[in-house]
């Protein structure tokens, strides 16, 4: 299989990272050539977080060329917003709403765009957006929400089994974390499977 390149941003402490090792041991369990990089920038701070993921039957560079995304996913919308570029042109943004206004930088007070996600869609052609936070919330945890997002990314990703992601996941957390973070993923799949983006072909 050609690789696949998924790109993934966020802000720090909101699971960018927990996702893409999720991604990345799912991908090696199907038996892909699995390669990741990450940054983690200011991610303790609530900087910006990147993480790329690349799979398929022969990998060699963990990097994904600008623009070649098959996937971006973004667990923030100003995140989504700053990576499109990231993505091919025809390739998926897959968002959550959540909005975090950026911390001030060297007291300068950085203004959030007025309708990012209106600024998605006039780039992408094919997007999900997701209320990742909500859903998460009426599931009991909210920090869960990086785990709907997975879920829907695993509809986007058919060459993953469903039962190898479960598994995958049930492994990355601690038992009494395990339910609600496996009901976000179902949650997640759920919706996007719905979505009339998936029925199109990369």
């Amino acid at each position: 299989m050609k690789a696949r390149n998924v790109f993934l941003t966020g802000v720090g402490g909101h699971g960018v990272l927990a996702v893409s090792r999720v991604i990345a041991d799912a991908a090696l369990a199907a038996g892909f050539d699995v390669r990741r990089s990450e940054v983690h920038g200011m991610s303790q701070r609530g900087g910006s977080v990147v993480s790329q993921v690349r799979y398929g039957t022969s990998v060699h560079s963990p990097l994904i060329p600008r623009g070649g995304a098959d996937i971006l996913v973004s667990l923030e919308l100003l995140e989504a917003v700053r990576h499109l570029g990231a993505l091919r042109r025809d390739g998926v943004l897959l968002a959550n709403e959540q909005r975090i206004t950026p911390a001030p930088l060297g007291g300068l007070t950085v203004e959030y765009p007025e309708d990012p996600r209106g600024l998605c869609e006039a780039r992408v052609e094919r997007a999900i957006f997701l209320p990742a936070v909500d859903l998460a919330q009426a599931l009991g945890n909210e920090k869960a929400a990086n785990m709907v997002m997975l879920g829907a990314f695993s509809v986007l990703e058919p060459e993953i089994p469903e039962h190898m992601w479960l598994t995958t996941i049930a492994g990355a957390f601690r038992p009494r974390f395990r339910e609600i973070n496996v009901a976000a993923f179902g949650c997640g799949r759920e919706i996007a499977a719905a979505s009339p983006v998936v029925k199109v072909q990369p």
